[in-house]
């Protein structure tokens, strides 16, 4: 199980087998040159990165950088330090420098490792040294570890699912399309079952990007010392998307705002400049333009919407409140999206369906699986509906709580019924309004009633052979 940047569709339903944590490879006592804390950057502001962002996640994306990731914060400095110029510093190694012995690349984590220690705040008495991987490792490691979580059966229900909303075409491959991402996107992993940091240099070389991934990384080693990430119940909530989603945003926004302040601290302007080209690469690009928006906009909000959680945390009561908040985790993407719905403990309405719901349908109707969608997969489902991006945002933004079913006809076609609650009836009426047009926008067979602070949705090729479906769903939106 690694813990940083995607998301896997579904956690595996067991632990690994955790190994004895290995020994020390060195005492993190003296933080040595790369220490430099939050406030000792060259002239830039700390700040996690701003976001208005946007299913399924688990303790193994808990801990996977990706190029974005690393992309968010030397971005947003890059603009911070140079006023946008890039050029006004030399880069090392250049006309007329001296030329210099490489260093030690692990002395050099062991520098880094130690500055997190300080930014953190957080002791790390032992640690293990990262293991450098190559693309072709990579790639091996994430086809094992996704296909260890991921086993065919849940992996087919969740495409099942998408297909149905209207989020995936009919013929996608969700292991194709996660594993392409994946590649495209991972350079470095913290596996917290077995206590193990890696680090991919595909051209073997020790670059920015390479130093502010392990900056990252080591972060998820000192979360799983401390808060043991295993115990956060990723694994556990197999049908709780949107919890699990929240949770994974506490653990990245917290290694993400720690690795910008590092970043701040240790890259010049050039240094800055190099990881947001290597992010832009146009391969990357391409990857990242062909994946459903469901997929990379969930993957992404752990780290963008997460960061300026964390920000919210930092500035109320520092590192402490952070550390606080891994023993009152959030609850929901909304409380992630609001933090003063966090900070009040306004938790999800609990939506149950009903033991009968598949009879309701019919003989033969069978119901497969179920999951909590939450504010941020409704915003993207209205969005990629064809609702206006204000619009979709507004309409999900009174969200209370939902439930979701997926049910099979006898003759194989499938449907998802989605019951909503809001947190009032004009919540619901901006909903209603907004669902009824991303119907018509997917032009799939579907079906809507509301009801007080109730919105339900039939949707997928099945509801054709429905009869009476609006009576079935009116008793839903009655409760």
């Amino acid at each position: 199980m690694a813990v940083g940047v995607s998301w896997p569709p579904q956690a595996a339903s067991g632990r690994l087998e955790r190994r004895p944590k290995r020994p020390a490879s060195m005492p993190l006592s003296a933080p040595g040159t790369g220490s430099a804390g939050p406030s000792d950057g060259p002239g830039c502001t700390i700040g996690p990165v701003p976001s208005d962002s946007p299913h399924r996640a688990d303790a193994r994306s808990a801990g996977r950088t990706a190029l974005f990731a690393g992309l968010l914060a030397a971005a947003s400095l890059l603009g911070a330090c140079t006023g946008g110029d890039a050029t006004s510093a030399p880069p090392d190694g250049g006309p007329g420098a001296s030329p210099t012995a490489a260093p030690d690349p692990l002395e050099v984590y062991r520098t880094i490792a130690a500055a997190m220690v300080e930014i953190r705040q957080l002791d790390a008495p032992s640690r293990a040294d990262p293991e450098i991987i190559d693309g072709e490792q990579l790639r091996a490691n994430l086809q094992a570890e996704f296909d260890k979580s991921n086993p065919a059966a849940r992996l087919a229900l969740t495409e099942r699912i998408e297909v149905a909303l209207g989020l995936l075409p009919a013929d996608a491959s969700l292991r194709a399309v996660m594993l392409e991402l994946q590649n495209s996107q991972v350079i470095g992993y913290y596996d917290p079952s077995v206590d193990e940091l890696f680090i991919v240099s595909r051209s073997g070389g020790l670059g920015p990007t390479q130093r502010a991934t392990y900056a990252h990384e080591f972060v998820h080693e000192l979360q799983d010392r401390h808060f043991d990430l295993e115990s956060l119940g990723l694994e556990e909530a197999t049908d709780e998307s949107d919890l699990r989603l929240a949770r994974l945003a506490l653990v990245e926004g917290d290694a993400t705002s720690a690795q910008t302040a590092w970043i701040t601290a240790n890259l010049s302007p050039v240094e800055l400049g190099q990881m947001v080209a290597e992010a832009a690469d146009p391969l990357i690009l391409e990857v990242m333009g062909r994946t459903p928006a469901i997929l990379l906009e969930t993957s992404l909000f752990s780290y963008q919407a997460g960061a300026a959680f964390v920000g919210g945390l930092l500035s109320q009561g520092g590192w402490a409140a952070v550390d606080d908040a891994y023993g009152a985790l959030p609850a929901s993407t909304e409380q992630i999206i609001h933090p003063e719905k966090y900070a009040a403990r306004e938790a999800p309405v609990d939506v149950a369906l009903p033991a009968d719901l598949a009879a309701r349908f019919g003989t033969g109707w069978t119901l497969d699986a179920q999951d909590t969608l939450g504010e941020l997969q409704l915003r993207v489902w209205l969005r990629e509906g064809r609702v206006a991006g204000d619009v979709a945002r507004v309409a999900a933004d009174g969200w209370g709580g939902d439930r979701l079913a997926l049910l099979a006809a006898p003759g194989g076609d499938d449907v998802v019924v989605l019951v909503t609650e809001w947190d009032s009836a004009t919540d619901a009426r901006d909903f209603r309004a907004a669902a009824t047009a991303a119907l018509a926008g997917y032009g799939r067979p579907g079906s809507l009633v509301a009801g007080g602070r109730r919105v339900v949705i039939a949707i997928g090729d099945g509801v054709a052979q429905v009869a009476g479906v609006e009576a079935i769903l009116e008793a839903l939106a009655a409760g």
